[in-house]
């Protein structure tokens, strides 16, 4: 019994890593996505975009790494996600 808990316990640390990994992944990837759009508004508009989101990831990767279960992760990387197109759509208007 020991052993199988043992197993459970490690494929359950497993899924953590590889979820923070990916919620990570896509938030950098929504960064990139976002800024090539952003990016037919000007240097100028690109710029105060790039720091928004850097900063925003900075923090989502923060979150992400310390959160201690799969089911927070991918809260916190839609959280990120959802701001960051909502902060996309306002360069638009």
């Amino acid at each position: 019994m020991d052993k199988v808990e043992e197993r459970i316990k490690k494929l359950e640390e497993n899924q953590l890593k590889m979820a923070k990994e990916f919620g990570k992944q896509g938030v950098a990837f929504y960064l990139t996505l976002a800024g090539m759009r952003v990016a037919s508004l000007g240097a100028e508009k690109y710029k105060e975009y790039e720091k928004y989101m850097r900063d925003s990831m900075d923090k989502a990767n923060k979150q992400i790494g310390n959160a201690k279960d799969v089911d927070k992760v991918l809260t916190l990387a839609d959280k990120f996600t959802d701001d960051c197109i909502k902060y996309t759509e306002s360069q638009f208007k």
